[in-house]
């Protein structure tokens, strides 16, 4: 008999839903609260060869829980919130976060097989973490210089020693981003040159991918991708509104789907199949983000097959674009 265990998690504290009989049973969503779980499955004969755990993705609620419970090699797999939205909505039953009856529509989500393989390691969220304090030191300098340009002193004096103090600051930031993409050069080089073969994916969108993806494999295809990264355009209510056309969900991996909007504008400036298809778009009408929005569905194909198939990716560009 196959188990399914659907567990709602917040900041704090998180619902287990063992049945569809009892009441979800409430855990700290610390580790000795893990551990208390890991212990309860055990006493309770849930075996690691016919249970598995569903979990929402939270952003970073669900990582302690899920590593935990992978290091005892219990399948874990990851639902997207839309697939618990729709379950909400076809039953009618308004969604407040931490209500046990999340945990049963999870658990119900994770009956039909949703959802992906949890595929996390500790080295594959070091490598993310450093992704994302790459992120944030970019963001800091860059808001930084912003708002030195925004500031008037009136005192010459004030302003020069103000203006110092910012371009040290500034430098320090500079030498520690280096440092880190430095760093992140030595993880997985041979996917880093595959990814990077396709048009407008340089190395931070390269190193972000297998960041945040971690293991390609637990993707049966591309569209299991684009769900992962966000790029639905089927949830109107909770999605990016493209003057007033083409929705994507924000539901899925804001930094993919941030990466991949730099990389499809850069992509499109130049001549390659992302540029065709995109020009194509607008020929046909679609307002430029609309357009833009569908390249970066074209490049979620292309990375999916190149990684997965371990293959550079091959420009095809139409006759008229082909050079000679």
């Amino acid at each position: 008999m196959q188990h399914h265990i659907g567990v709602d998690i917040s900041k704090k504290d998180f619902y287990a839903c063992f049945n569809e009989q009892d009441e979800p049973i409430k855990f700290n969503n610390d580790h000795v609260g893990i551990r208390n779980f890991i212990k309860y499955l055990n006493t309770n004969q849930y075996s690691i060869h016919d249970t598995v755990i569903g979990v929402e993705s939270t952003g970073a609620y669900h990582l302690p829980l899920s590593l935990i419970c992978s290091q005892n090699n219990y399948p874990i797999k990851v639902i997207n919130p839309l697939l618990i939205t729709k379950k909400q909505n076809q039953t009618g039953v308004r969604r407040v976060k931490n209500d046990k009856k999340d945990s049963r529509l999870i658990r119900h989500c994770l009956t039909t097989g949703a959802g992906y393989q949890f595929c996390e390691t500790n080295d594959s969220l070091i490598l993310k973490n450093l992704v994302r304090q790459r992120d944030y030191l970019s963001d800091t300098k860059r808001r930084l210089n912003l708002k030195q340009q925004d500031i008037s002193y009136k005192e010459t004096y004030l302003k020069c020693k103000i203006t110092t103090v910012n371009s040290e600051i500034s430098l320090i930031i500079a030498k520690k981003i280096k440092q880190i993409e430095k760093e992140l050069k030595q993880y997985d080089p041979a996917t880093q040159k595959l990814l990077r073969s396709i048009p407008g994916i340089g190395p931070i969108t390269a190193v972000s991918f297998i960041s945040e993806v971690a293991n390609i494999q637990r993707f049966k295809t591309s569209k299991q991708l684009t769900a992962y990264i966000g790029l639905d355009s089927r949830v109107h209510q909770s999605g990016t509104s493209i003057q007033g056309k083409g929705y994507i969900t924000k539901r899925g991996n804001k930094i993919l789907r941030t990466r991949l909007f730099n990389a499809a504008s850069v992509a499109v400036l130049h001549p390659n199949m992302f540029q065709s298809f995109f020009q194509k778009k607008r020929s046909e009408g679609k307002p430029y983000r609309v357009a833009l929005v569908a390249t970066m569905h074209k490049m979620v194909k292309v990375v999916f097959a190149v990684w997965t198939r371990n293959t550079p990716f091959v420009d095809q560009l139409p006759p008229t674009q082909k050079e000679g």
